[in-house]
């Protein structure tokens, strides 16, 4: 029996002593060329999503919420005849409280007086992106005191296609770099290991843009609401790996 052991054991060993020059030998092959390369995509938004909301505030509170209502079914009956879709307009909030009136709030309600505040908040979605000045105006025209806010961004088919440029931008951006090493070193690059990818992009956005009951007035008797996208930037990094 303790000779079998032995015998197991020579063996094992003759298969260590074979592997490890292989082993080494593969470590010393191992001839690589790590790269990261960032990119970029400029383009213009082709979405944008507004916030409105309504704020009525009574010392009855069914009043308040049958004003509430009716200013709303405005703005939203508003909003779809300047053009949104059914489906791209949704309730994102609604809220009722009461409070007291302090001596720092002057008002028509007497220091002490409870009202009640109720808020509706609807988001709508367009993707006529030069359109969104005429639907602050519409909305707040209607009756909306409050633009919550305002975000520019890319549809989904757009992402698509400003991700893959940006993509591309990066793996030039890495293949430069590895021409260059590759160049400074003398060598020549064979082929290619691992390559991992990672993109996002950013949208402009402009939040908590309030206005009150009595401004509008002045912003309706103003011109119309202009309003700038600007660019959006597509990022993406690429790491790759380089043979040689």
């Amino acid at each position: 029996m303790r000779k079998s052991v032995i015998a197991i054991l020579a063996v094992f060993a003759v298969f260590a002593l074979l592997a490890l020059p292989a082993a080494a030998e593969d470590l010393s092959t191992d001839k690589i060329i790590l790269v990261f390369g960032n990119g970029y995509s400029d383009t213009n938004p082709d979405k944008v999503t507004i916030s409105f909301g309504v704020e009525t505030i009574n010392p009855d509170a069914k009043k308040a919420q049958s004003e509430n209502a009716e200013a709303m079914n405005k703005v939203i009956a508003a909003l779809k005849k300047a053009g949104i879709k059914d489906e791209n307009i949704k309730t994102s909030g609604y809220s009722i409280y009461s409070y007291e009136i302090s001596e720092y709030q002057t008002g028509k309600w007497d220091i002490g007086t409870t009202v009640y505040e109720v808020t509706n908040t609807v988001q709508v979605i367009s993707y006529e992106v030069d359109k969104a000045g005429s639907y602050i105006d519409a909305a707040v025209d209607a009756g909306a005191n409050k633009v919550n806010s305002l975000q520019f961004g890319l549809s989904n088919e757009k992402q698509i296609i400003e991700r893959n440029k940006a993509i591309i931008s990066a793996v030039k951006s890495a293949k430069a770099d590895a021409d260059s090493v590759s160049s400074a070193l003398g060598i020549k690059i064979t082929g290619t290991g691992k390559i991992s990818v990672d993109q996002s992009y950013n949208a402009v956005s402009y939040p908590n843009v309030n206005l009150k009951t009595e401004a509008m007035g002045a912003v309706m008797d103003s011109a119309s609401t202009a309003i700038e996208s600007g660019k959006l930037k597509t990022t993406a990094t690429v790491s790759i790996v380089y043979t040689y």
